[in-house]
């Protein structure tokens, strides 16, 4: 029997320029398995299409944000911004390999017999995971080539042709959409398998990401579109909204609902989900949420901290930075009176992780706010890659910020739509619903949008921030809105009133200190065992990790962030093509800007 093998798209470019001998090509592998001795039952693209689940990523972070005051691990975003990434540093463009997944699978179901309904299932099934590989190429690189069927050595026009325009592939990618809506099946089984729900799902997503970003980068020059997009994105939000099928899952109360959403581990009872992803330990299909998000490689910033609102005697939510003195006020401070949200995404003064006695104690260095969402209270998953929690993938709550923005944007944002979307999340935690004609102001908010004047639009942006936070939609969030600035700011950490000891468990007992230096830590050495302390200069005078940003107070900040970030507009909304790629296909121009 004739053996199959995957080949990337650049293996087939260089292959395509070798002089190979004709001997060599003849056995050039197509795919891995035969066309003609797999693709004859219903059963075969069932089995094809259940591959496609490899496919789906979980995520419990914001990969490199303004919600992080820092983040330490290696990603291709923290190249970005400190100037590392070109043209002849990014070795890839995306895994073409995926795309001639599905695109062998549409060259080939026609030769199944058998009920044409679960045919067209799989088909809108494998239509919709190419127009999501697809949209994220066009966020990465804007133009790109759109390919339908899938390549070989033979398809010499089609492996050198040049970059499709972004409206062409999109329009190709809302077919492929189009199609995945009216013909896969609503069965939602037991959430975790693919649903025409899902479908609309990433159509809502994709479209309102278009929308918006057509809307606000001029330098497209596609404004005019944004709305169609927009339409469209309320239309896909609205067919999830009206199926009956889901609702804001408000298990546990206000004090538990929203973190057990990200440490549960049967999501499968949940009426939020349209898709999660089913960890098991007996399986070994593990995650590292438990040991990653908690101090690890990332703590959570001032700028994420001040987005939550503060709660008022009278039962009103009012700004954080409406808070008399809200700017200097400690760890413990700040938790006080907060949108409940707060304390279920931050870590709260005397937060202890099971297995423990004491309450945890934040690592600084990291900027000194900890997050606990996506936390499981379970000992065993809270070290190396140990965590079985469920993961969402999509959820009712993204649904109804996407619906509430896309017709913020369209300026036709009613008071009965605010209830039924955004004000239907706020209630999950028993937050009073937001009133249109009664927003209030918030210098702070408005000043990280200054080309947004409309309230209520900023409003929703906060609630999304809060609400998605740590779901790996903020970085793609302000690159739509055009705001990479917000990225390019140096975040900040916790306020410290001085130097000295202070009290973050909320017990009034000093269990951590910073110093200027050792030499200056007054504490007896025979008491030292039961503090943790930072020093903002080593012994030489040289600075360590973090400092104040007035010196002996303020915010902690990250000395390596300083003067390391930067963003340069328009360029950074879009990434290089990798120069060799270019090399090979020398048809394919370089992203625009770079």
């Amino acid at each position: 029997m004739k053996q199959y093998y995957k080949i990337p798209l650049l293996t087939v470019l260089a292959l395509c320029m070798t002089n190979c001998d004709n001997d060599f090509m003849d056995r050039f592998p197509e795919t891995e398995i035969s066309p003609e001795a797999f693709f004859q039952t219903v059963n075969d693209l069932e089995l094809y299409t259940n591959t496609y689940y490899s496919h789906l990523s979980t995520y419990y972070f914001d990969y490199v944000s303004d919600n992080y005051a820092s983040y330490s691990d290696v990603h291709s975003n923290n190249n970005l911004i400190r100037g590392n990434v070109s043209s002849k540093t990014v070795d890839s463009w995306g895994d073409w390999s995926v795309l001639r997944t599905y695109n062998f699978f549409m060259d080939n179901f026609g030769r199944v017999s058998g009920d044409s309904e679960e045919i067209a299932h799989y088909v809108g099934l494998t239509r919709l995971q190419r127009a999501v590989w697809y949209y994220r190429q066009v966020q990465y690189y804007n133009d790109v080539p759109w390919y339908s069927t899938a390549l070989s050595d033979s398809d010499e026009d089609l492996l050198y042709k040049a970059r499709d325009p972004r409206t062409l592939v999109v329009d190709s990618i809302m077919a492929d959409l189009d199609y995945a809506v009216e013909n896969m099946r609503e069965d939602l089984g037991n959430r975790t398998q693919f649903s025409k729900w899902y479908a609309l799902a990433m159509q809502a997503r994709i479209c309102l990401h278009e929308g918006t970003f057509r809307k606000y980068h001029d330098e497209l020059d596609l404004r005019d579109s944004a709305p169609l997009y927009l339409r469209k994105a309320v239309e896909a939000a609205s067919a999830i909204m009206e199926s009956g099928l889901f609702s804001i899952d408000k298990r546990g109360g206000k004090e538990l609902a929203y973190w057990n959403l990200f440490a549960n581990y049967d999501l499968a009872s949940s009426p939020e989900m349209i898709l999660f992803k089913d960890y098991d330990g007996g399986e070994q299909i593990k995650h590292g949420a438990g040991a990653q998000v908690l101090s690890f490689v990332c703590n959570l910033s001032r700028s994420l901290m001040e987005s939550y609102e503060c709660l008022t005697e009278d039962g009103k939510a009012v700004p954080f930075s409406s808070i008399e003195g809200y700017e200097t006020k400690s760890f413990v401070e700040v938790f006080e009176n907060r949108d409940p949200r707060f304390s279920q995404t931050f870590m709260y003064p005397g937060y202890i992780r099971d297995g423990e006695t004491s309450a945890f104690r934040p690592n600084l260095n990291l900027g000194g706010y900890p997050c606990i969402k996506f936390v499981p209270n379970v000992a065993s998953q809270l070290s190396g890659v140990n965590t079985d929690t469920d993961l969402p993938i999509a959820r009712y709550a993204e649904i109804l910020l996407i619906y509430a923005e896309a017709k913020a944007e369209l300026g036709e944002l009613t008071q009965e739509d605010m209830d039924r979307s955004i004000n239907e999340i706020r209630s999950r935690v028993e937050m009073p619903p937001i009133v249109l004609s009664n927003i209030p102001d918030d210098p702070v908010l408005a000043a990280q949008y200054p080309d947004v004047s409309d309230k209520v639009l900023l409003q929703i942006r906060r609630e999304r921030r809060i609400e998605l936070m740590g779901e790996n939609f903020r970085w793609d969030d302000l690159m739509r809105w055009k705001a990479g600035h917000l990225i390019e700011q140096v975040q900040q950490g916790i306020y410290v009133d001085k130097l000295g000891v202070f009290d973050m468990s909320g017990d009034g007992v000093p269990e951590m200190g910073i110093f200027r230096n050792e030499s200056e830590n007054t504490i007896p050495e025979t008491e030292r065992g039961n503090y943790t302390f930072y020093y903002l200069e080593d012994n030489s005078g040289a600075k360590n990790t973090f400092s104040l940003s007035d010196g002996d107070s303020g915010y902690i900040v990250i000395n390596a962030e300083i003067g390391a970030r930067t963003f340069e507009q328009p360029k950074y909304y879009y990434w290089p093509i990798p120069q060799n790629e270019r090399l090979l296909n020398p048809n394919l121009e370089e992203t625009i800007f770079w």
